[in-house]
């Protein structure tokens, strides 16, 4: 068990390293969004995510990933590589465009690893009573709040507009 002040100085050492760069991959270093991937985003600092479903209108749903394993209320490690992932208690949903401009495979786990990983979240708690915990995960979820948001309605849009268009087909036909 980490003892409060292990966390509190966890919590400022992820603090300080916060950013608002968000670097690109070459274009001709990209690699397609695929299930199973970790992906590291190419944020400051990195964080990563597990890719579990993608929709057709190529809207990403993922599991952050953290190497703050302390500071999340998720008790499931993933060893993967040299590393040591937790799970973050919530998902979170991005442009397929985005993830391959902004982030690279690591590593793909199998389909029992996702559905572990998914059961995990379910399970985890969203809140913590313990400070340090209870405000990294409200850090980590504003960084991907507006990314999210975003997608979810340009995903939306781009609906909407295939509707219009199927809609107004059906009418030029009747």
């Amino acid at each position: 068990m980490v003892n409060r002040e292990e966390l509190k100085t966890s919590l400022k050492l992820y603090k300080d390293s916060l950013g608002s760069e968000r670097l690109k991959v070459k274009e001709s270093a990209r690699v397609p969004v695929q299930v199973g991937q970790i992906r590291v985003l190419f944020w400051m600092p990195n964080e990563y995510v597990l890719i579990y479903h993608i929709e057709d209108e190529g809207l990403v749903h993922a599991v952050p990933l953290t190497v703050w394993v302390s500071l999340t209320t998720c008790s499931l490690r993933l060893y993967i590589k040299d590393r040591i992932f937790a799970p973050l208690p919530f998902v979170v949903y991005l442009r397929k465009e985005i993830l391959e401009q902004e982030s690279y495979p690591i590593a793909v786990v199998r389909q029992e690893t996702i559905e572990k990983v998914l059961r995990a979240v379910d399970r985890s708690p969203t809140w913590s009573a313990i400070k340090p915990k209870r405000e990294f995960l409200k850090l980590v979820w504003k960084r991907y709040e507006d990314i999210t948001l975003s997608s979810l309605f340009y995903t939306h849009s781009l609906r909407e507009k295939e509707y219009d268009e199927n809609h107004k087909k059906v009418l030029d036909e009747v």
